[in-house]
Parts: structure tokens; sequence; C-alpha cells
């Protein structure tokens, strides 16, 4: 059985922000590394696990 999605539209909006800005800081790192730049690389590293973090934050209050 399914359950019904208890999100509410602004937590929907923020998975999907966070997901474009994933999609983004990944590109960024990417990008970094072929330059060489393992410093700017770790950085963005960082920042993709705390918005990685914060997603998932969000996605368990679904299931409260």
């Amino acid at each position: 059985m399914k359950k019904p999605n208890i999100l509410t539209q602004e937590e929907r909006a923020r998975i999907t922000e966070l997901q474009d800005a994933l999609i983004e800081r990944y590109t960024d790192q990417d990008e970094a590394l072929k330059r060489g730049n393992k410093a700017q690389a770790i950085t963005l590293e960082f920042e993709i696990k705390e918005l990685k973090r914060e997603m998932e934050e969000i996605k368990e209050w679904e299931s409260v």
C-alpha cells in the first residue's frame, strides 16, 4: 500500500531546489577535478553533503 504524500507544497518545492543545487554542485565538482583544483572539489563535497542532509531531513518528515 502506497503512503500518502504528506509533504507540503513548500517542502516539495524545497526538495526540487535542493536537487537542482546538487546537480549544479556535482557539475562544478567535476569541472574542478578536471582542472586539478582539489581544494575546490573538497569544498564542493562538503556543500553536497549538506544539501543531501537537508533533503533527507525533509523527506523524513514524510514518514512522521
